[in-house]
C-alpha cells in the first residue's frame, strides 16, 4: 500500500468536512431576534454584578422566560446549569426552576453558568447565556447585604 499516505490524507479531508458544513449553516441573511431571557434569582445577594450566597444556603433560579420583542411565536429550550464548567443540572420545562445547593462547595470564588437554546419563529436557533462570579462566604456576616430577588438578563447570539 501507497496508501498510508494517501489514507492519511483522505480521512484529514473527511475531518474538513463538517467544519465547512457549519460554516454554510451560518448565512449572512440571518440574524438575531429582538428576543432576550432573564432569570430571577433568589438566596443569595448581588453585589457588583456577582452573586454571594452563604455556604450550605439555597441559590434558587425561581424561573428563567422569554422577554419577546419579535411578534413572533418564542421559547426557550432545555436549560443546562454549570458551576465551575461542571454540569450541576437542567430544568426541562417552565418555569425551568433549579435550585444549587452549596454545601459542597467550598468557600471562595466560583462561576454560575446557565445556558440555553432560543427558539423564535423565522429566525435561526439562538443560544441564551449567562455567566456570573459565583462567591461562596462562611456565613452571613460575610454577605455584601441582605438575600433577596434579583433579576438577570441573558446575552442571546447566533448558534
Amino acid at each position: 500500500f501507497q496508501s498510508t499516505t494517501t489514507m492519511k490524507k483522505f480521512l484529514y479531508l473527511l475531518l474538513l468536512l463538517p467544519l465547512g458544513l457549519v460554516s454554510a449553516s451560518c448565512d449572512d441573511d440571518n440574524k438575531v431576534p429582538d428576543v432576550g431571557v432573564q432569570a430571577t434569582l433568589s438566596g443569595g445577594v448581588v453585589d457588583n454584578n456577582t452573586i454571594y450566597v452563604v455556604q450550605g444556603e439555597p441559590l434558587v433560579i425561581e424561573q428563567m422566560q422569554i422577554v419577546n420583542h419579535t411578534g413572533k411565536d418564542a421559547a426557550i429550550g432545555v436549560v443546562n446549569y454549570y458551576i465551575d464548567g461542571v454540569g450541576a443540572g437542567q430544568s426541562l420545562v417552565a418555569p425551568y426552576r433549579f435550585e444549587f445547593f452549596t454545601d459542597n462547595l467550598p468557600v471562595g470564588n466560583h462561576v454560575l453558568t446557565a445556558e440555553m437554546p432560543v427558539y423564535v419563529v423565522d429566525y435561526p436557533i439562538c443560544f441564551g447565556a449567562f455567566s456570573f462570579p459565583l462567591q461562596i462566604v462562611e456565613d452571613a456576616s460575610a454577605l455584601p447585604g441582605e438575600p433577596e430577588t434579583a433579576i438577570h438578563h441573558a446575552l442571546i447570539r447566533e448558534k
